[in-house]
């Protein structure tokens, strides 16, 4: 959803006439009926019950109401924290991003940063979950964008953004490639490629659990080996949908593993404008993934 038209709810939900709202909007108020409408279609229902001259909020607007308006008043404060800061200032920022996390969202959030905060110096490191996770504890990043781990660290402070769903990635050409689901225990006979994160070890675990040995023949230290092992044909990868046209993510039946992906930093440590402004327009946003 867009900032535009969740300002264009909250003066319609405030003024209960789409007219008026729209005047208090400075737009055309067919702009304002769509933009309404867009919102209403993603999140799945009508906002506003138009009855003759009268407009009232139905009960998801109602819902929703409280939650938008968290939305955009954190987004206005994420830009007013960057306007407030001197456009000839260099603003840092050392920013983790997990390998496997997958989100267009973060293209937007970083625009809208990079827009607001024309001093802003920003270093993006690549890494596993558990490797980034070190790096923060260490003091090397401001801020991550990981997996949540299953034991989070003393000091550890985390948002939760979206959750992936793990499958069976295979190139485009393979037998189960448009298969609705395959079984674990003809996953367990590709030849998988092994490479670090939490979802292969859960899927060890399964196995070992229901007697099945996996076929680790290949390995991958870091996600662009790991595509590349995968588009040869070499193997078969265990991870997020990885939204590449050349390849297609298939449903494992009986290994549904989902890990939460969060943004985090480490409490106690005094957060730079760049990084607080990160945080704000994060929370700002309703953020996607491959399985939202």
């Amino acid at each position: 959803m867009e900032m535009h038209q969740i300002r264009y709810f909250l003066s319609a939900a405030r003024l209960l006439n789409f007219t008026r709202a729209a005047e208090a909007c400075n737009v055309a108020q067919p702009s304002l009926t769509r933009a309404i409408q867009k919102l209403e279609e993603e999140l799945g229902g009508p906002l506003f019950r138009r009855e003759r001259a009268r407009t009232h909020l139905t009960e998801l607007g109602r819902l929703m109401l409280p939650h938008l308006e968290r939305t955009y008043r954190a987004a206005e404060d994420a830009k007013a924290l960057a306007r407030g800061f001197g456009k000839g200032q260099v603003a840092p920022l050392v920013l983790g991003v997990c390998s496997l996390v997958e989100s267009s969202t973060l293209d937007t959030v970083l625009k809208e940063l990079g827009d607001a905060m024309p001093g802003l110096q920003l270093s993006v490191v690549g890494g596993t979950s558990a490797e980034l996770l070190a790096h923060a504890m260490a003091g090397d990043l401001d801020l991550m964008i990981i997996e949540a781990p299953a034991d989070a660290p003393d000091r550890f402070e985390a948002w939760r953004l979206f959750s992936h769903d793990y499958r069976m990635v295979v190139r485009r050409d393979h037998p189960a490639a448009n298969s609705p689901d395959v079984a674990l225990a003809d996953l367990a006979r590709e030849p998988l490629i092994d490479h670090a994160c939490a979802g292969l070890d859960a899927l060890r675990r399964m196995a070992d659990v229901v007697g099945l040995e996996l076929n680790m023949r290949h390995a991958a230290h870091d996600i662009g080996q790991l595509k590349r092992l995968i588009s040869a044909g070499l193997g078969t990868g265990f991870m997020p949908d990885p939204r590449d046209p050349a390849m297609c993510a298939v449903p494992v039946a009986g290994a549904a593993i989902t890990a939460d992906v969060v943004l985090a930093g480490i409490q106690g440590r005094r957060r730079s404008l760049a990084a607080d402004s990160f945080v704000r327009a994060s929370r700002a946003r309703q953020w996607d993934g491959p399985s939202g």
